[in-house]
């Protein structure tokens, strides 16, 4: 879905593990004698040389739409992530009110009905919640990486101590991104998969 697209473009390279968000430099679009649309093409500049030994072995061609699609197995995928930080407890009042907190805030949903939403929702010690970020996109993993595309550009990863919660259902690939932000707890409206909870 258009918008925050130099988040998503690089929101992806961070969650894939391919580079980290220190080594960004800056997000362009590709130059239009390269590019017959070039505003369908971002090119992430990097600061360095970019490290190739990162690309993960893959066995298909992997879309927005799957995060762990083409991979070689699940444990290469676990065996990026670092530990996560617990994120602190929080009554469950305040995991109820979440979803409406999250529905007040997708301005395009208003007007498609059709986009999921993820949300980046800070924790205090207390209990207490509060939403700090959204984003939305008609992909749910596109979502998640317009966040962390945010936070990585924001220099604000990783997102210790905080929820990511979800539209709709949760899948692995959804854990896999919000352990690569180090987020150390996830809350979705729909079931999760029972490779997720796993």
């Amino acid at each position: 879905t258009p918008g925050n697209d130099n988040e998503l473009a690089v929101g992806f390279l961070v969650s894939e593990g391919l580079i980290n968000a220190a080594d960004v430099e800056r997000v362009a679009y590709a130059d239009p004698v390269v590019a017959a649309q070039p505003e369908n093409h971002l090119v992430v500049h990097l600061k360095g040389l970019f490290d190739t030994t990162r690309i993960a072995e893959r066995t298909t061609i992997a879309s927005a739409s799957c995060g762990i699609c083409g991979k070689a197995s699940i444990a290469d995928v676990a065996a990026r992530c670092a530990p996560v930080v617990p994120t602190a407890r929080l009554s469950a009042a305040a995991l109820g009110a979440l979803p409406g907190a999250l529905r007040t805030a997708q301005p395009v949903f208003d007007h498609t009905g059709g986009l999921h939403a993820a949300a980046v929702v800070g924790v205090s010690v207390g209990g207490a919640v509060q939403i700090e970020m959204v984003r939305e996109d008609v992909g749910r993993h596109n979502a998640v990486d317009k966040l962390i595309g945010a936070a990585a550009l924001a220099q604000t990863l990783p997102l210790t101590g905080r929820l990511l919660l979800l539209s709709g259902r949760c899948s692995f690939e959804l854990v896999q991104k919000a352990a690569a932000a180090g987020i150390g707890a996830i809350a979705c409206i729909g079931a999760p998969s029972d490779l997720a909870v796993e």
